[in-house]
């Protein structure tokens, strides 16, 4: 390489400023989200719990179950919110009225973790959760008759808990259970609170 001169009274250019590196902040997570679930009976969840204890064996996972009461499947999810709009909640219960109630058998015959979102569920296809899908497929053209976006994609699943154990996909004895109603729920995110905004039918035990 060439010596590069320098001629008097010259002084050299300085060297290129580096571009600060930009840091995006961390998204915040709104404390609200309102959705669709249908929830089992208790007593077809107290059984689901008990095969996710005994799951949660088999893989010596670190991770906190969910609770029974709390076990369900995720049909739409309508956003997340600072607080949830009156009216939204108003429309979505509006859409759910014009569909009639699930009255169907779900089954699951496998376990797996959701990479993206570290979630270890039960999830099953086929026959065992064509009716499921049905349904929702009827619900959520309902929500976009009231103006709401309904997601297309769907994966029949029970999320059972999240862990950071890597689990590959495997057969677990069928688990069978009644759908026999849906709700709407609101969400306080991170406190574990499911609020009850509407359920159909209205006379399902809480």
């Amino acid at each position: 390489m060439p010596e590069q001169l320098l001629l008097p009274g010259i002084d050299p250019a300085p060297p290129p400023l580096r571009r600060p590196r930009r840091t995006v902040p961390p998204k915040e997570r709104l404390p609200r989200s309102l959705f669709f679930a249908i929830f089992p009976r208790p007593e077809d969840a107290a059984s689901i719990a008990a095969l996710a204890a005994r799951l949660k064996d088999r893989h010596a996972l670190k991770a906190k179950l969910t609770e029974a009461h709390r076990l369900h499947v995720t049909l739409h999810h309508l956003g997340h919110f600072p607080a949830v709009p009156r009216e939204k909640v108003q429309a979505a219960l509006e859409a759910a009225a014009a569909v009639a109630p699930p009255s169907f058998e779900v089954v699951f015959d496998e376990a797996m973790r959701f990479e993206q979102s570290k979630a270890f569920v039960l999830c099953g296809g086929g026959s065992g959760t064509s009716a499921l899908a049905a349904f929702r497929q009827r619900l959520g053209e309902a929500l976009a008759d009231a103006g709401f976006k309904p997601e297309r994609g769907f994966t029949p699943h029970m999320t059972l808990a999240y862990t950071p154990s890597k689990i590959e996909p495997h057969l677990v004895e069928p688990v069978r259970w009644m759908a026999d109603s849906f709700s709407l729920i609101e969400s306080h995110v991170g406190e574990g609170i499911h609020e009850v905004m509407g359920r159909w039918p209205s006379d399902r035990a809480a």
